[in-house]
């Protein structure tokens, strides 16, 4: 952090955020607390977290921040009743904690979402605030091992519960219109996509791991949007695709994970067996192809290489289309379920070792459906791990 930081021309860095969906102050305090806190991290010097007196013993044990300080050994109650509104006395609090730590010429880098109003009071207090992009998220490009061990555990957790999930669609009977029936003798019911995610969501608790955005379980046609999540009435039938896109994340480590599996219970027509075999075929090259140094963008190209090979249309150069492979080849993922580096046409940046991302190519047709399969890896120096020890079934 202290090279970026020096390379950015900043003396220091300032967060001042909650940390269970400030994914950066999570990953800065390895602490998990619902309401705002301090963190400061001088240039070569270690950083300082600042926390109420309610949150100051379990800091202390579990934040990776050596040196944890309560709110009171600043004057916290002095200077917040002293002021007009609670609100503004909390800002000219967090003004004054910084002033003592920093001094008032030290340029103080802050994250794009700090807040406006702490950022023009500290600045009334004669502090220099410059805001900054991508500068832990850079850091957090590349995982340490025990990031890629915490993915991975969570990875074969959403395997387990996605083999589940097929192995359910598979035993069902198929019913009139080609509806999918499951359960025992005497509770037979219809299988919904409701009923699909309530089955997943029990089971990932059970792991300690969670959906915390609705995952897509598409059927049939409506699968040729590659976001249609699925209607909780939507009914799973045979013969045609169903698109699995799970992301759970673990409830403690805060790590996601990404898989898809396109499915059909019973017979796939000839198109959508073209349609799988192509998207496999692409994601296995893609796959041979990764490597450290490699351009997102590269990957990109080659994967619609590969596509408009077997006569796919792409959105190569921008160009708009009604179906063949209609988003990017894939994602980071980490503290968020989508974060940099990306495979897209305009993500001219080499991937890093150690980086995690998805590999994902898909094919729409909205007179079809969809076709997408999504295998999770880490870069290597010379090639990729791949995370996901799933098969990949078309027919079941």
């Amino acid at each position: 952090m202290d090279a970026i930081l020096a390379e950015r021309g900043l003396g220091a860095l300032l967060l001042y955020s909650e940390s269970f969906k400030d994914v950066n102050m999570y990953y800065l305090t390895r602490f998990l607390a619902p309401d705002p806190f301090i963190l400061l991290k001088k240039l070569d010097e270690e950083p300082i977290m600042v926390i109420g007196q309610m949150e100051f013993p379990r800091a202390q044990k579990e934040s990776i921040v050596k040196d944890v300080r309560p709110y009171t050994d600043y004057d916290y109650l002095k200077i917040v009743k002293a002021a007009e509104k609670p609100e503004l006395g909390v800002m000219k609090f967090l003004a004054s904690v910084v002033k003592k730590e920093l001094g008032e010429g030290t340029i103080i880098g802050v994250p794009s979402n700090f807040p406006a109003l702490a950022a023009d009071t500290l600045r009334q207090e004669g502090l220099t605030i410059k805001p900054t992009f991508n500068l832990i998220e850079k850091a957090r490009e590349t995982k340490e091992p025990e990031e890629i061990q915490e993915v991975g555990a969570v990875q074969k957790v959403v395997e387990e519960v996605t083999a589940k999930i097929i192995d359910l669609i598979a035993n069902c009977q198929v019913g009139p219109g080609g509806k999918l029936i499951y359960g025992s003798e005497g509770r037979r019911e219809f299988l919904t996509v409701g009923k699909v995610k309530t089955i997943m969501g029990h089971k990932f608790l059970d792991h300690w791991c969670a959906l915390e955005q609705e995952i897509i379980v598409a059927v049939g046609l409506p699968s040729a949007n590659p976001h249609y999540f699925g209607e909780a009435q939507d009914q799973l039938r045979a013969n045609q695709p169903i698109v699995l896109d799970i992301y759970p994340r673990s409830l403690r480590r805060r790590y996601w994970t990404d898989i898809t599996r396109t499915v059909v219970k019973g017979r796939a027509s000839d198109e959508v067996k073209r349609m799988f075999d192509a998207v496999l075929e692409a994601k296995n090259a893609c796959l041979d192809a990764l490597h450290e140094g490699v351009l997102g963008s590269e990957m990109f190209s080659l994967c619609c290489d590969l596509l408009e090979r077997a006569g796919y249309p792409t959105i190569r150069g921008g160009k708009q289309i009604a179906k063949g492979f209609i988003h990017s080849l894939g994602h980071g993922v980490g503290l968020e379920i989508h974060e940099d580096p990306r495979m897209s046409e305009v993500y001219n940046f080499p991937l890093k070792e150690h980086g995690i991302v998805t590999v994902e190519p898909g094919l729409y047709d909205p007179k079809i459906g969809g076709v997408r399969i999504e295998d999770i890896v880490e870069i290597t120096k010379k090639g990729c791990k791949n995370l996901t020890k799933m098969e990949v079934p078309l027919e079941i």
